[in-house]
């Protein structure tokens, strides 16, 4: 066989292996083969869960090496904001961790932001920067827009980013408490991004400041506005005055220091956004939750905040009262009255819509000096070029942000969806590779379907950049549970980040959750299954009764010799990983252009 191969050279006093020594070269047992051995590195779960499709399994076996300039390298591959997500993400990679069937899941989000926090990573050594002739606008700076910029700039397209405030960010600095998720982590991932090139236009609103006219010189534009309002109740009031919205609150949460700290409030919703105003309520009163209750018509187990939030919320002293909902507010004198109906949420199988019932007659009535209603963001509107389609408060777009409108992409929460970070990076994510096959005159759709994580609607940015043949990853093969060899990982227990206790975070807007230490994070990482990723753990050639298995030394990767190989299988169940399976006589690896 062609290449620098090495065979496996054993200690005779072993008894881990096999007994034949000198003469088993002369025995070519290769041809009794019905079926070979593929060394093929495939997609663990938890990527395809993660709608940002980050390789997982790679970063966390790079931390476990104790590289973790390396394992961020891996993340920021996919994912521009690790500092955001390993916070605020809702981490459903966890909920399809192949480890949870065999202790606990791998704690994935405290060890993203465990490498974001100690890694470091020159983007702008490995990038092209500014490098094409076609620009491109970036309008909004959201999730959804610095994720798109940062993948065109990537791309080596000199990138613009328009935004109509005075800083970057978005919902993420103007919607996310800093207890959650502190502005100077904002900011680092936030430099990273520029670091590559990106001008920004800060205090410029499209459609009004700078007309779509003013854009002309661009190739093409990503519109990200993100949902700036919350939503009103569905019912009119004579006591506007006294009520808010969730996101005026957290926009200046200050202003209600001035008042009245003893004044009781009513929160109305079950989000993330409502529950964040009552936490941020109880710090601006110094740890006061006495006054402060929360409705909402969802169960607790049917609430859409995040568990934790929820917990810690109730560990804070914030009453929450569930299965409720408002038919009407009205004034009574200083104080308003809040008429409420037993309530229940009901999905739709078919649309995925919820739709809030009653729960029989039963009604009952609360009072407050003040309500906040966090029911949901609306989008601001803004004039937009014709031909651009607005229904039901959402630019129509199709699955990749195409509008309409030749060169115009939309993404982000003014598009639909689901309104979670972690979303709005994948939208902005698959609006460049959009812009990037238009300006390029590529096929998005096989483009796409080239580099799609699985049966997820999430897509290898890395695969798009490498040349061909460099990734020897097969991304349509998931591994399952089953698949995986369990007798090679004893069971431990999952590191959980320490918290600060309820008592002192309470009273201040200090970040709740601390970080995983060095060792707990090599810890933690070195827990990881890392399905489907080969690790060079040689298991298969320590197994292999003839062996067969060599190791590339030039390409690292492994192969077995024909001669020898007679097809049976010990090294596909040696493999703890999945990455060795068996196939039939003439089926090979994946190439490029099949994966």
């Amino acid at each position: 066989m062609a290449g620098p191969y090495k065979r496996p050279v054993f200690d005779r006093e072993d008894p881990f292996v096999v007994l034949s020594f000198e003469n088993s070269l002369i025995f070519k047992t290769g041809n009794q083969r019905t079926e070979k051995p593929l060394f093929v590195n495939k997609v663990a779960p938890c990527r395809q869960a993660c709608p940002i499709g980050v390789d997982i399994s790679a970063a966390l076996h790079a931390v476990s090496n104790g590289d973790i300039d390396e394992g961020l390298r891996i993340y920021l591959q996919e994912n521009p904001l690790p500092g955001v997500c390993g916070r605020v993400c809702y981490h459903p990679c966890e909920a399809e961790c192949n480890r949870k069937t065999h202790d606990e899941p791998i704690n994935i989000r405290s060890l993203e932001r465990f490498l974001s926090d100690h890694g470091k990573a020159d983007l702008a050594a490995d990038v092209p920067i500014r490098s094409k002739k076609k620009k491109v606008a970036v309008v909004g700076s959201g999730p959804a827009g610095l994720s798109a910029a940062y993948h065109l700039a990537r791309q080596g397209y000199p990138v613009t980013l328009f935004e109509a405030g005075s800083e970057l960010g978005g919902m993420l600095r103007q919607g996310i408490p800093s207890y959650r998720l502190p502005t100077k982590v904002l900011d680092r991932d936030i430099r990273r991004i520029l670091s590559l090139g990106i001008e920004v236009r800060l205090g410029v609103q499209i459609g009004k400041d700078l007309s779509w006219g003013g854009l002309d010189s661009f190739d093409a534009v990503f519109f990200s506005p993100g949902l700036q309002s919350g939503r009103s109740l569905p019912f009119r009031s004579n006591s506007e005055n006294r009520v808010s919205t969730g996101l005026d609150f957290l926009k200046k949460p200050q202003e209600w220091g001035r008042g009245k700290k003893t004044e009781s409030v009513l929160i109305i919703g079950g989000g993330n956004v409502a529950v964040d105003v009552a936490r941020t309520l109880v710090r601006i009163r110094q740890g006061r939750a006495d006054k402060i209750t929360l409705v909402c018509p969802e169960a607790r187990d049917q609430m859409p905040a995040l568990r934790e939030e929820i917990e810690e919320a109730l560990e804070e002293g914030i009453t929450i009262v569930n299965g409720w909902a408002p038919h009407s507010i009205d004034r009574k004198g200083k104080r308003l009255s809040v008429g409420l109906f037993k309530a229940r949420v009901t999905k739709d199988e078919i649309s995925g819509v919820l739709t809030i019932v009653r729960a029989g007659k039963e009604t009952q009535t609360l009072h407050a000096d003040k309500v906040i209603v966090a029911i949901g963001q609306a989008w601001e509107p803004v004039p937009l070029p014709p031909g651009v389609e607005i229904r039901e408060g959402r630019v129509i777009a199709d699955r990749f942000g195409r509008t309409a409108l030749p060169g115009l992409f939309a993404g982000g929460d003014a598009v639909g969806g689901r309104a979670f970070v972690a979303d709005a990076i994948a939208s902005g994510k698959m609006g460049a590779l959009a812009i990037a096959c238009a300006l390029d005159g590529k096929d998005v759709d096989v483009e796409f379907s080239s580099h799609q994580i699985g049966k997820s609607t999430a897509f290898s940015f890395h695969n798009v950049l490498e040349p061909p043949g460099k990734d020897m990853t097969d991304l349509k093969k998931v591994v399952s549970f089953e698949e995986v060899n369990t007798l090679f990982f004893p069971r431990s227990p999952r590191k959980q980040s320490a918290k600060v206790t309820p008592a002192t975070r309470k009273k201040t807007f200090a970040e709740v959750t601390r970080g995983l230490t060095p060792a707990m994070g090599q810890i933690e990482s070195s827990r990881c299954f890392n399905c489907g990723t080969c690790i060079d753990c040689e298991f298969c050639m320590d197994f292999c009764p003839d062996l067969s298995v060599l190791r590339n030394e030039t390409s690292g990767t492994y192969e077995f010799n024909p001669d020898y190989c007679k097809g049976c299988g010990v090294c596909g169940v040696a493999c703890p990983r999945r990455v060795v399976e068996m196939v039939g006589e003439g089926i090979e690896a994946p190439s490029e252009e099949t994966r």
